[in-house]
């Protein structure tokens, strides 16, 4: 597996302004060099369903912003657990595997669909650690607005859950920086999940 890195702001086709918190790490690419130009076209086009944050308004019309939230969040869930499925099919995984693959899968649906014109967030390993981090969300653009009484929560974490319940692993995420409480970036840690003692 060829593994290569650079420092986030030099990473061609990401475009400048990403903060220097994100700074250097090692970013995994390989995994994706197996599929052909038509298969991560029609992958990406995943995302299309994934980036509409109006409809939940039209729900909370009807509803209230609380089941609106929750059926957001639940429709993201199951679009993530579709886009993972979807790519694990189109390079011949099968869910089950291994933590350290199932990472390798993280960070390659995370440069497949979350690196699109209205959302940006990449992927590092830094000390052996995989982290993620955005700089560029639709839904934190709608909390900026102070008119927006709508959704409370980015989508991309419930899509992460779906992630890792198509993988079939013991994966789970930290939240360490959020750009809601003031940091520049939302960064997440992905571990394995501890096991429980009996």
């Amino acid at each position: 597996m060829i593994l290569w890195g650079k420092p986030m702001r030099n990473v061609a086709g990401m475009g400048t302004g990403f903060p220097e918190v994100i700074g250097e790490g090692v970013v995994m690419t390989a995994i994706l060099d197996a599929l052909s130009a038509t298969d991560q076209s029609r992958l990406r086009d995943l995302t299309h369903l994934t980036e509409d944050i109006d409809w939940p308004s039209d729900v909370a019309r009807a509803k209230g912003w609380r089941v609106a939230n929750e059926e957001y969040h639940h429709r993201q869930r199951d679009l993530g657990r579709c886009e993972m499925q979807a790519l694990m099919a189109s390079l011949h995984v099968a869910p089950g595997m291994q933590p350290a693959r199932a990472k390798e899968l993280v960070m390659a649906a995370t440069k497949m669909y979350l690196q699109t014109d209205m959302m940006r967030v990449v992927s590092r390993v830094k000390n052996g650690e995989l982290r993620l981090y955005s700089t560029r969300c639709p839904l934190y653009e709608r909390f900026l607005d102070r008119g927006w009484g709508g959704l409370t929560a980015c989508g991309c974490f419930a899509r992460r859950q779906g992630w890792f319940d198509a993988l079939a692993a013991d994966l789970e995420e930290e939240l360490l920086m959020n750009r809601k409480w003031g940091d520049p970036v939302c960064q997440v840690a992905v571990h394995v999940k501890e096991q429980q003692a009996a």
